[in-house]
């Protein structure tokens, strides 16, 4: 709460308010991959192009993977792989945003600041298995 600074100023104390997120990541860790997908951010004040990178990382279907260099195109400026990196750095809901599908061109992890890349590879490796277990290719 610290944290929060002067946000949490005229805030009111509500324990059912994020009772539908905490459901759907209890049905995400369950096995249900699309559960995620029910949760709706409220991304006001983001810049324009990570918004855009945010809602396309939002399309990579569990168990699949693509590139900075994809995310940069479907975001709308191809050539801004490095600005695509950035806006994963910066993504503060990393599983709902599941930066943990976006990798380096050449097959390497890149970065993963939602917990380091030992739980980047463990995410992609559980969301393979259930969709490989699911008859998903």
């Amino acid at each position: 709460m610290e944290d929060l600074g002067s946000d949490v100023d005229n805030a009111e104390h509500d324990e059912e308010f994020f009772s539908d997120i905490v459901s759907c990541l209890e049905r995400y860790s369950e096995g249900d991959m699309s559960a995620l997908e029910d949760i709706e951010l409220d991304l006001e004040g983001t810049p324009p192009f990570f918004r855009a990178a945010w809602d396309a990382c939002r399309t990579i279907p569990p168990g699949e993977t693509r590139s900075y260099r994809w995310l940069a195109a479907e975001a709308g400026s191809p050539q801004a792989m490095r600005a695509a990196g950035q806006a994963m750095a910066r993504n503060r809901f990393s599983l709902i945003i599941p930066c943990h599908r976006v990798i380096s061109s050449d097959g390497g992890l890149g970065g993963y600041g939602g917990g380091g890349l030992g739980v980047k590879a463990r995410l992609l490796q559980m969301e393979l298995d259930r969709a490989t277990s699911e008859g998903v290719p």
